[in-house]
């Protein structure tokens, strides 16, 4: 075991977050009982907005159900008894909003994102400090988004469409790249809106293998079960410090076969996951997923040599909690 006396924080996270790296989420909750310690957040709550009638048509003919929804678990996660105040909690006027969403393969649902811009609305947030983008004009059309690069009503477009990425590289942890402008000059606080999905790679793509959508050459990170590279990015000063609120679309999941849409390997979970804690709801999502698969008499992440060990690294780095026994899961 960890002789943690004799370590640096750096040195014992690192040995810890490698140690995870071959557990199951469902097993994780034991390591991380050692690294609370290093973790300045030690409990999350997660909020799970379901009803069984999104199941039933179209997700459009159900826009006023799934703002309900969405509300409840906002007004739940701020304690806040009416809709507005709870926007208002976490977002304030001033704020330049962007909701990075995921157009590739299972794509974001536009109707759960109608209702993000609902909930900013109502916190006197102008319309047009609200941006939906993602890496390009041609990704986000073809997952049912109305393109709007200009007047005062809410923008969407790509980071193609806004100017391209930095000019300069950064580095942040072993990732060395360029971030969209759109995520560098144009938002100050982001919203994370993934699909509950699993990815060949990475295991999950949800709130945090969502930013690979936010920088110039993704392509370069996939190694290692996309590990530590994940946190790497998400850690960096465009993106944690500015994360306020994931929105998970989990109306349809998918279990297998990610992050390409795979009609076969998806069922119907009827809800949102919604936390601050970006690192909980994913480790919540990645859960479910783990379920489904044995629910479908398939092996876990871990077992196929996919667990998604980016989570467990993120705690570990004190970005938030992974560890399943130390987050409460609220049904809305």
């Amino acid at each position: 075991m960890l002789n943690r006396s004799s370590q640096t924080r750096r040195e014992f996270m690192g040995t810890v977050g490698a140690a995870a790296a071959g557990l199951t989420l469902a097993d994780w909750s034991k390591t991380f009982a050692a690294i609370q310690d290093a973790n300045p957040k030690s409990s999350a709550k997660v909020f799970i907005a379901r009803n069984e009638t999104l199941g039933q048509g179209a997700p459009e003919e159900h826009r006023e159900l799934i703002q309900k929804l969405l509300n409840a678990a906002i007004q739940k996660a701020t304690g806040k008894d009416d809709p507005a105040g709870a926007w208002s909690s976490l977002f304030a006027p001033k704020d330049r909003v962007g909701i990075k969403v995921n157009g590739l393969g299972r794509t974001t649902q536009p109707v759960v994102v109608d209702a993000i811009v609902a909930g900013l609305k109502s916190a006197n947030i102008p319309p047009e400090n609200i941006i939906i983008w993602d890496r390009t004009d041609r990704e986000l059309t073809g997952a049912g988004f109305k393109i709007n690069k200009s007047g005062s009503s809410v923008r969407c477009f790509g980071t193609d469409g806004a100017g391209g990425y930095e000019d300069s590289e950064q580095t942040s942890g072993q990732v060395k790249t360029r971030f969209s402008r759109i995520l560098a000059e144009q938002v100050d606080t982001v919203i994370s809106v993934p699909v509950l999905k699993h990815h060949g790679a990475a295991g999950v793509s949800l709130g945090m293998k969502n930013f690979y959508g936010a920088f110039d050459n993704p392509q370069d990170y996939h190694g290692n079960n996309c590990d530590p590279y994940i946190s790497d990015v998400v850690a960096h000063r465009y993106i944690a410090p500015r994360w306020k609120l994931t929105v998970c679309d989990a109306l349809v999941g998918q279990y297998h076969g990610g992050p390409q849409k795979k009609q076969d390997f998806s069922w119907n979970y009827n809800g949102l996951l919604v936390g601050t804690d970006f690192v909980a709801v994913d480790a919540v999502g990645a859960d479910i997923i783990d379920k489904q698969r044995q629910t479908a008499g398939m092996k876990s992440l871990a077992e196929i040599g996919k667990p998604a060990k980016h989570i467990a690294t993120a705690a570990a780095r004190g970005l938030g909690v992974a560890d399943l026994s130390k987050i409460e899961i609220v049904e809305v």
